[in-house]
């Protein structure tokens, strides 16, 4: 990946391309272009039912921020629960996913390193991705293992 010159910028709450992944509403607050292919940034308003699958990412390692409501983390087996004010960290070739927990809808701020999941979450959004969907996870070195546990 080439790196960029990066330049300073701001956006207020409410900027950022907001795109659907999963069944949440994904505001890209930092793209691979702007930071240089150094990390992304999102923000995630997951409904009371969102789940991601237990997956693994093999190239980026994963953080996430609760700004809202509350999550339930799986590295593996392994369950934590997350309230607003919780950080979890999930190196990279962790199997891992989360789903929303109570009444309430969730709110986070993703942060993928280094850069490029991005582009993954875009192609997600293309009328045809559902037919490309095993393509697209592979290219980007990311493996769906199945749901979460209970």
């Amino acid at each position: 990946m080439a790196f960029l010159q990066t330049k300073p910028y701001k956006l207020h709450n409410d900027e950022g391309q907001c795109l659907q992944s999963l069944g949440a509403w994904v505001t890209l607050k930092a793209t691979s272009e702007q930071t240089g292919g150094v990390f992304n940034l999102f923000e995630v308003l997951c409904p009371t039912d969102f789940a991601t699958p237990l997956h693994i990412h093999y190239t980026e390692d994963v953080a996430v921020y609760v700004l809202e409501g509350a999550l339930a983390f799986f590295w593996g087996s392994e369950k934590k629960v997350a309230m607003a004010g919780s950080f979890f960290f999930q190196p990279r070739c962790t199997p891992h996913g989360f789903r929303v927990e109570g009444d309430a809808p969730a709110r986070i701020l993703y942060m993928t390193i280094p850069a490029g999941f991005d582009r993954y979450i875009i192609e997600q959004e293309q009328p045809d991705h559902r037919s490309k969907a095993e393509a697209e996870a592979a290219r980007y070195k990311i493996e769906t293992l199945g749901p979460l546990p209970e």
